[in-house]
């Protein structure tokens, strides 16, 4: 049986696959949930603005990473290979939810930051909620390469990974998703200030 705590997600999800036994193979799980979660979560929420959505999203990757769990390979990121995952996840969501409304600009999370005076907050509330509004008013393939490179933290290269292709590629299609969200960010900036 495996000791959890000193393996990595890669050595923990092949034990997975391999099926060490489900005790072993259920504390392995265990840990990449504990390991992972939060960051599943605060992909989908950024996606999705929604905190419910997001949270049966991050559950559903973990459910299809353990029915799927013979498709990870010894040579394969475990990174790419559970937001390859996600990324499925969040297509079968849009596809029956792409009628419903955004979240209203209430329910967004506010960056921490030491206490600031009440104008900042305020003016710094406004900015960050016309910077998710503008997030949100991008096509689902930019949005979420922008979510994947700066919510999660991922390089180019482990984005072209996920989303399969070079990292050339995704350097391109990153530049363009953030200058278009920029120019929405300034309508929605001179809407506002008209």
């Amino acid at each position: 049986m495996i000791t959890v705590n000193d393996n990595t997600d890669h050595e923990l999800m092949l034990a997975v696959a391999r099926g060490d036994g489900a005790r072993g193979s259920l504390a392995a799980m265990g840990e990449i949930y504990e390991r992972r979660h939060r960051a599943l979560f605060r992909f989908f929420f950024r996606l999705t603005a929604r905190q419910s959505p997001a949270e049966d999203l991050t559950h559903e990757v973990f459910l299809r990473m353990i029915r799927y769990r013979h498709t990870y390979k010894a040579g394969e990121a475990f990174e790419a290979w559970m937001y390859r995952i996600a990324r499925n996840v969040f297509a079968d969501y849009t596809k029956k939810h792409r009628l419903e409304a955004p979240a209203g600009e209430g329910q967004l999370e506010m960056a921490e930051s030491p206490r600031p005076t009440p104008l900042d907050a305020a003016l710094k509330q406004q900015d960050l909620a016309l910077l998710y509004r503008a997030l949100r008013a991008l096509p689902d393939d930019r949005r979420e390469l922008i979510v994947l490179s700066r919510y999660q933290g991922l390089s180019c290269e482990q984005i072209g990974r996920i989303v399969g292709c070079e990292t050339g590629t995704v350097k391109v299609r990153m530049f363009r998703a953030m200058k278009e969200m920029g120019r929405i960010f300034h309508d929605l900036r001179q809407e506002k200030a008209s």
